[in-house]
């Protein structure tokens, strides 16, 4: 039986989630419920430029 996954833990890492999904800890289907519900933080994004020429 799966241990109730804490969506926090989403916040860290992508493989933590994944890893779960691995060892049987979370299902794919109780993984895809809480990313339904994450907020779309789409537009707090930053965009940034790696030239190094432009400022």
């Amino acid at each position: 039986m799966p241990q109730k996954f804490d969506a926090e833990l989403l916040d860290l890492d992508k493989r933590i989630a994944s890893r779960k999904v691995l060892l049987g800890e979370v299902s794919e289907k109780e993984l895809q419920n809480l990313l339904k519900k994450l907020p779309d933080v789409a537009d707090n994004a930053e965009e940034v430029s790696l030239d190094e020429n432009e400022k």
